[in-house]
């Protein structure tokens, strides 16, 4: 069964990682809410998925280099007068759903790791009991192997670069084996990158193959025809519909 994660709350439909969108989302049939998180200055876990503000927030400036007190008064775009949310403001949304999370971990805009992020988002889902429902993703591999060292029963995703997959050089059974020397046993490819086999070139490496990036109809019937392990999409309305299409053409 390929499962749906609602990308970024579906940021095609509502404004991205936003109050209104997390809340939209978890009364839809996903599976997965996935969102991003940075930290604060002071060590505020902060959901946003730029590292740098004025894409999606007015501003500008680096969100790890800015207290907490200056992120909450950052209006989101699109919205009618949202700021940017805290994990724990997004876990309070989430968590009557029992919807599973996918949390996707971020680095500074240099690719840095932020000090401690690992840590403190672990211990934040421990004492609300959400680790049991928790998938972690990151690009970043130590990321992964921190989190763990941390949680080892937790679910992991690698999710591969799009250069890493560039041609010629493009080596998927590879970056299998350096996922499975890490312990994580799940990549995830742009589904616009994926080829005929790498589904038996992940098995061939006991790693499950995933897919992001599909937001069309065309990348969503594909995600569900190749029978990867989950998607990201930020359509999940239009999922949801060819997964009920393709449900009632199986009767």
């Amino acid at each position: 069964m390929t499962d749906i994660a609602s990308h970024r709350g579906g940021a095609k439909i509502w404004p991205e990682n936003s109050r209104l969108a997390f809340r939209n989302s978890a009364v839809l049939p996903v599976d997965f809410i996935e969102f991003d998180i940075h930290r604060s200055r002071d060590g505020v876990l902060v959901v946003h998925h730029d590292p740098l503000l004025g894409r999606t927030a007015s501003g500008e400036g680096a969100v790890g280099d800015m207290d907490w007190a200056a992120l909450h008064a950052v209006e989101l775009i699109g919205t009618d007068g949202e700021t940017i949310p805290s994990f724990d403001e997004v876990l309070d949304i989430l968590e009557p759903s029992g919807i599973r999370l996918r949390i996707e971990l971020k680095t500074r805009q240099g690719g840095e790791r932020y000090a401690g992020i690992e840590a403190q988002t672990v211990a934040r889902l421990q004492e609300r009991r959400l680790l049991d429902r928790t998938t972690f993703t990151s690009f970043d591999l130590p990321t992964l192997t921190e989190l763990l060292r941390l949680a080892p029963v937790t679910p992991t995703i690698w999710l591969i670069a799009d250069k890493l997959l560039a041609p010629p050089a493009r080596d998927l059974r590879d970056l299998c084996r350096k996922a499975s020397a890490a312990g994580v046993r799940e990549i995830a490819i742009r589904v616009g990158q994926a080829l005929d086999g790498d589904g038996a070139s992940c098995r061939g490496e006991a790693v499950t193959l995933g897919y992001y990036g599909a937001h069309d109809e065309p990348a969503i019937r594909k995600a569900f025809a190749d029978g990867v392990s989950a998607f990201t999409t930020d359509r999940p309305d239009l999922a949801i519909a060819v997964l009920r299409e393709l449900s009632e053409v199986r009767r």
